[in-house]
């Protein structure tokens, strides 16, 4: 996490991170650019971030274009659940999005709350960076 920030938007997702417990069964949370870029992540085992970073920006993609074609608006967030695992993405703003990664025992509702937590910490985040960001708090999704 040594790199130089370039905007608002990367300098407010290095903070973020500190809100992540480690304790609290997520197994993942990267937060990203929608082109598969990494502004920030934490997983708790070696995980090849350029594979999952791209998949995950390209689900995302594949879930809004299937939404679009059967003539539905465009989601905010999207949640699937595949094999033992459970992903939450939620966009943040329009060029940016938050990816979870839980094992399936984790349960939804307890995984719907670390997400709104996370996003919280986001939208904290952003409004402590000075300037225009690439999302602004506004745009960051932090109902319950």
């Amino acid at each position: 996490m040594g790199r130089k920030s370039n905007s608002s938007l990367e300098d407010a997702s290095l903070s973020f991170l500190s809100a992540i417990d480690p304790d609290a069964g997520l197994e993942g949370v990267l937060f990203l650019r929608k082109t598969g870029a990494v502004l920030a992540s934490w997983t708790r085992e070696g995980v090849r971030l350029e594979v999952l970073s791209v998949m995950a920006a390209t689900m995302l993609a594949s879930v809004d274009t299937i939404v679009e074609t059967l003539g539905g608006p465009s989601s905010t967030s999207t949640w699937v659940v595949s094999g033992d695992r459970q992903f939450v993405v939620t966009k943040v703003g329009s060029q940016a999005f938050l990816f979870l990664v839980a094992p399936k025992s984790l349960s939804q509702r307890i995984l719907g709350t670390m997400n709104q937590d996370l996003l919280s910490a986001l939208k904290l985040a952003l409004e402590r960076q000075p300037g225009k960001t690439d999302a602004e708090p506004s745009e960051v999704e932090a109902r319950r």
